[in-house]
């Protein structure tokens, strides 16, 4: 199958969130404008709604309260919360850790996870360095046993972190293989060195910068197959950016249209111009093509056994979608002229807030590269295939 159609409840779902970031959420963007800055109180009250209406820890197992939704649900709803900017989605849709649950032991779960099931806090992923950006296996970051204790060092940058972390999963280095250690906010030789400001602030996600020295972490908090974990979590990532990118562009798509169809210009609407018509229809294409890939990755990463077979198809999915909402961002900008570079524009937010979106969780070159070598090896067949 290509793209599976979306069971009943999921569309339904689907809709109710696209309601509630249109009425909700759109509003406090533009109190976001005015201020240029977040109002952390409200957000949490958004955050508070979300969940009362059911959009919160979906992904989750049904016995830790979820709905225990596929990764086809999770990426339809992923792209409705890619239509809001200032990263404000996130608070919507909110999910759980749920590649955690096959790593933690009972305890670990118990102890670290069901706080960010009752919303309490979130966790924070610790993976790129200075020197090793998409590059995991160039890791420095090293843990040393000490008795019933791990010692820490490094530096840790890009750092995953809505606010306050509950606490950080930090990739390190043990005798050449790379592991996972939940290290505490209030860890001794754990310092958050600065929080450096990015090209789309104001957002609610923050990325600060980590260094450990000596920190000493309880042997209870290693995390077995710490490897395997990053590399799952990266993967999802990957997959729900290339839903979001979707998300952004089809609003993009909507509001440049309904412009181009009031403005204007030397006797009649804009969107009679070829010049305005051909760039939105160019957008309507790609955004099917992004959407088509990423419901179909989607889909993959639900029903294939070979694991690389799904990396290809999402490092596609993110590639294609990616690069296309920066594209629809542009030509959104410029149907929307002047009024397209004030932030008061959703095509102006977007136009700076997307851009990170070919860097973070691997770079546009790095999808390239895993596209290439599963190409050399597997041929085109298993990344073609239906299934």
């Amino acid at each position: 199958m290509i793209v599976p159609e979306l069971p009943a409840d999921i569309a339904e779902l689907k809709r109710q969130v696209a309601r509630f970031i249109e009425d909700e959420v759109y509003p406090v963007e533009q109190r976001i404008v005015e201020r240029n800055a977040i109002d952390v109180a409200e957000v949490d009250g958004l955050r508070v709604k979300a969940r009362a209406a059911g959009f919160s820890m979906l992904n989750m197992p049904a016995e830790l309260g979820g709905r225990d939704l596929s990764m086809l649900g999770q990426v339809a709803l992923e792209e409705e919360s890619g239509k809001a900017t200032n990263g404000l989605g996130f608070a919507v849709v909110d999910r759980g850790p749920r590649e955690l649950l096959e790593l933690l032991t009972p305890a670990q779960v118990e102890k670290y996870v069901m706080p960010i099931v009752r919303g309490e806090y979130r966790e924070a992923w610790a993976l790129t360095e200075p020197g090793a950006g998409s590059d995991l296996a160039a890791l420095a970051a090293t843990a040393m046993r000490d008795g019933d204790e791990w010692v820490l060092n490094g530096e840790k940058w890009f750092v995953t972190s809505e606010g306050d972390a509950g606490f950080y999963l930090v990739a390190a280095v043990v005798d050449g293989e790379q592991e996972l250690f939940i290290v505490d906010p209030g860890a001794p030789g754990l310092v958050i060195s600065r929080t450096p400001r990015f090209l789309h602030d104001p957002y609610l996600d923050h990325h600060p910068e980590i260094v450990l020295t000596a920190c000493r972490v309880p042997d209870a908090n290693r995390v077995s197959g710490g490897d395997s974990g990053s590399r799952e979590w990266i993967l999802v990532e990957r997959l729900f950016i290339a839903a979001r990118c979707c998300g952004a562009a089809e609003r993009l798509l909507r509001e440049a249209t309904a412009w181009a169809q009031e403005r204007e210009a030397f006797g009649g609407p804009i969107i009679e111009n070829q010049g305005v018509s051909f760039p939105l229809a160019d957008s309507l294409t790609e955004l099917h093509a992004a959407r088509l890939m990423t419901y179909h990755a989607a889909h993959a990463f639900d029903t294939l056994t070979d694991r690389k077979v799904v990396h290809g198809k999402v490092a596609m999915a993110k590639l294609y979608a990616s690069e296309m909402a920066g594209r629809v961002a542009d030509r959104a900008v410029q149907i929307f002229g002047g009024r397209g570079y004030m932030h008061d524009t959703a095509a102006a937010r977007f136009y700076r807030e997307l851009r990170v979106d070919r860097i973070w969780e691997g770079t546009s070159e790095i999808q390239r590269l895993i596209i290439a070598r599963g190409l050399e090896k597997r041929g085109p067949d298993p990344y073609l295939g239906w299934e």
